[in-house]
């Protein structure tokens, strides 16, 4: 058994990347790297006991060079008797449609793909061919551009279904393998342009690096990353404990309790932060964002900061609310006629008439009944104004619609844009909240509307 295979089961080993049974889908470039991760596990597949299969994705990038690499992967799995599954994807409408780059359009393609066939051939794990050189590249990049600890943690062993069993290797060692077996293989001339960040790295930085500081660069950068990926494992437990009292709303906004800046390490708390607010909205935060998060926790309720990515921190009484900037102009006013609906923000309020057995009168503030009597058909939906005033139903007089707010302790941004629903120049509901004691049901009341925000 060779140095490098040796190598490789060793790894595969200690990050218990295999078990037996699996049916693993090698991701098939026609590349040196996944052709020898190919080569490999046909090598090895009594060993391990598993069942193996190859995808391949057809980027339509490089004209006939990008349909030779397809015909090269079918021909070499076909003589190794391996089922290839494979598909041509046009990447480039694809960035355009949804404003992405060339790399993570393909990237996008690449995995949904993957996922696809993960799920309808019935494989367990899907192994892609990154090196210890495609990982020294990525923490330089991360490092370069400040991503914290995660991204200089470079790439994972292991993330779901996803295992990288050669991480290990670097490209000389595969290049060396692949040559002493006479194994044959694809080159993708873009990678020797420097029109990407990554190639650039690739070609001018990491070599010289190797030369004049340390020619066991990328080797020694993978024993920081496994050490940075157990080091996240760790913080990702704390943070489950730190996580109780977090209100989280996908792609809309998380709220952290203030006590959570006085009583957690700040360090932990940052970490929390990026890991919260990367995974909630689905960007990059930066240093800066952190800075201003924490800046604001001293400031008095009602403050903000806008945050990059579009990004808004606002400071509560008792909260840290991150959430994304609303464009600048003011909700339009809207009319509704009983028996329509129309839509509120991202919510539906509609307004009909029921019959008196109908009513039942819950704790759910989104739905509520009024009297229809000596009422217009047609009802208008406004932002609230300063110096609005209303009957809180079930107490006597009026009240400001501001203290109402307050009193309830609804968030300042929440709070800007809270709605009413007007008829005959009259508030009839706080819309969520509470209706106006003048449209109330009594027994002399003769027609009933049911008011519904879902």
């Amino acid at each position: 058994m060779k140095a490098t295979e040796q190598k490789v089961i060793r790894f595969i080993k200690e990050n218990n990347l295999i078990s037996e049974g699996d049916r693993v889908l090698i991701a098939l470039s026609g590349g040196p790297d996944s052709v020898f991760l190919l080569h490999f596990f046909n090598k090895f597949k009594s060993k391990y006991k598993i069942v193996l299969g190859a995808v391949h994705i057809n980027h339509l990038l490089r004209g006939n060079d990008s349909d030779r690499d397809e015909i090269f992967c079918k021909a070499i799995c076909n003589e190794l008797d391996i089922p290839i599954y494979t598909v041509k994807a046009n990447v480039k409408l694809y960035a355009k449609r949804n404003k992405h780059s060339l790399e993570i359009a393909g990237r996008n393609i690449r995995y949904d793909f993957f996922e696809k066939i993960l799920s309808t051939k019935k494989y367990s794990k899907i192994a892609t061919a990154h090196n210890a050189d495609d990982n020294a590249e990525t923490v330089l990049l991360n490092l370069i551009k400040g991503t914290g600890i995660n991204g200089i943690a470079g790439i994972p062993v292991k993330r779901d279904k996803i295992i990288r069993p050669i991480l290990c290797l670097s490209k000389k060692e595969i290049l060396e393998y692949l040559e002493d077996n006479k194994f044959e293989y694809r080159i993708d001339e873009s990678n020797l342009s420097n029109e990407y960040e990554r190639n650039f790295l690739r070609n001018n930085v990491i070599p010289l690096i190797q030369k004049n500081l340390n020619p066991s660069f990328t080797e020694n950068i993978l024993n920081s990353s496994l050490n940075f990926q157990r080091l996240n494992l760790f913080l990702e437990k704390m943070m489950v404990q730190l996580k109780s009292g977090i209100d989280i709303k996908k792609n809309k906004y998380l709220a952290l309790p203030v006590k959570h800046f006085e009583i957690v390490d700040e360090f932990l708390i940052s970490q929390l932060l990026k890991t919260l607010i990367d995974k909630n909205f689905n960007l990059q935060s930066n240093s800066d964002d952190l800075k201003k998060i924490f800046l604001i926790k001293n400031k008095q309720a009602g403050k903000s900061e806008e945050l990059s990515n579009n990004l808004l921190v606002l400071k509560e009484r008792d909260k840290i609310i991150i959430t994304k900037k609303k464009p600048g102009k003011k909700n339009a006013d809207k009319s509704i006629q009983i028996g329509k609906s129309v839509k509120v923000n991202d919510k539906n309020l509609s307004i009909n008439q029921v019959i008196k057995s109908k009513v039942k009168i819950g704790k759910n503030k989104n739905i509520e009944f009024i009297s229809g009597d000596n009422i217009n058909d047609v009802f208008t939906i406004r932002t609230w104004q300063n110096g609005d005033k209303f009957y809180p139903i079930g107490m006597k007089g009026t009240k400001k619609l501001s203290d109402y707010l307050n009193e309830i302790k609804i968030d300042s941004f929440q709070k800007k844009n809270q709605l009413v629903l007007i008829n005959n120049g009259k508030i009839v509901w706080i819309i969520g909240h509470r209706l106006d004691d003048r449209f109330k049901i009594t027994s002399q009341t003769k027609r009933i509307l049911k008011l519904c925000l879902n």
